[in-house]
């Protein structure tokens, strides 16, 4: 006869994994090298663009929705041949956060 902590054993682990737990983005190349600052001195910068990033992270008691919109705003910042990024405009809404990334391009 099975236990009922087999049964709620097997039941948590379908849970688990039906919810996919935390997802990361994947790195560009060259993305490590893409800096976040909160400003650029504008005659040492030519600025590249921008992009708004969104990320669902309900239950995201470690950052990793804000560490995943980091990481898409620095991909962005290599497809745009930039080296620098300033995070603008955070919003979280119900288990989902935004930000508009400015990209640049600094010497």
């Amino acid at each position: 006869m099975i236990s009922n902590k087999k049964i709620i054993l097997v039941l948590f682990s379908l849970l688990l994994i039906s919810c996919g737990g935390a997802k990361f983005v994947q790195k560009s190349t060259g993305s490590e090298d893409v800096n976040l600052v909160t400003s650029v001195k504008q005659n040492q910068c030519e600025f590249k663009g921008e992009v708004k990033n969104t990320a669902k992270g309900y239950s995201d008691f470690r950052g990793i929705s804000e560490k995943n919109l980091i990481q898409l705003g620095k991909n962005a910042a290599v497809e745009k041949n930039g080296n620098t990024i300033i995070m603008s405009d955070y919003k979280e809404f119900r288990g989902t956060q935004s930000a508009l990334f400015k990209i640049y391009f600094c010497k």
